[in-house]
């Protein structure tokens, strides 16, 4: 069954009316009827299947016939601190990092970063859409947050506190981030993933990130665009960690 996240109070009761925007989506994009069913999540670790009593693109109503838990989120924290890039990049990132499992995502303003300063707000609603659509598609239990943007030297700082700290850097090497993750006494609960924009970090950016206490890794010996090193180091994070089965 499709799966949709709403917000916790329309779940309110057995007989729910749902979102103008979802109930536009189920009408005029999916074509659902009366009598089919689908899954709404909370957000809160509850999923609601539920059967639709009537759909028009202006308003639908749905009859809750089951409740259980919702898909369990990884046990790992993942944050990705993605620097800012072209727009369908930077959403590729969110995409496809929501399917594999970031909890949190921190747009990245780094000195070489391409930067959009217009449009703060419809940019924030759009973002939130991608990654709403792709928990849903994925089956995630939680929505992904999304921060607001972050200069670099701030989002370091801001970023200690239990847990790794990683940047890969193509000036790095001599330690690459599975050997780095396999040599590691105990699994953290939280890593945190610094990725540059296109062109790198600058110098005094590693130099500063070394000093918070991050550490510089290699994701091998090509060059990756800044969203190919979003996507590959978190897969390789939840891969290492044990969060991609197997």
């Amino acid at each position: 069954m499709r799966r949709f996240f709403v917000p916790p109070d329309v779940l309110g009761s057995r007989e729910v009316d749902l979102p103008p925007e979802l109930a536009r989506r189920l009408a005029t994009v999916l074509r659902l009827k009366r009598g089919e069913r689908l899954v709404l999540a909370d957000g809160s670790g509850r999923d609601y299947e539920v059967e639709l009593t009537a759909v028009s693109p202006r308003s639908a109503t749905a009859a809750v016939v089951a409740e259980r838990p919702s898909p369990p989120e990884p046990s790992l924290e993942l944050v990705l601190y993605q620097s800012l890039i072209r727009p369908q990049r930077f959403e590729l990132v969110l995409e496809k990092g929501t399917e594999l499992g970031v909890s949190r995502f921190v747009p990245l303003m780094s000195s070489r970063a391409q930067v959009r300063t217009e449009g703060g707000t419809q940019r924030a609603a759009r973002w939130r859409r991608i990654v709403t659509e792709a928990a849903e598609q994925s089956g995630r239990g939680r929505v992904p947050a999304i921060d607001p943007p972050s200069l670099f030297e701030d989002a370091v700082s801001a970023s200690g506190g239990p847990g790794i700290r990683l940047l890969p850097w193509e000036g790095e090497r001599s330690q690459g981030l599975r050997s780095y993750l396999r040599a590691l006494e105990d699994r953290p609960a939280a890593v945190s993933v610094f990725i540059g924009p296109e062109g790198g970090f600058a110098e005094d950016e590693v130099r500063l990130a070394r000093e918070a206490g991050c550490v510089p890794i290699s994701l091998g010996p090509r060059i990756l665009r800044s969203e190919t090193a979003g996507i590959v180091a978190a897969a390789l994070v939840m891969h290492e960690l044990g969060e991609m089965g197997g």
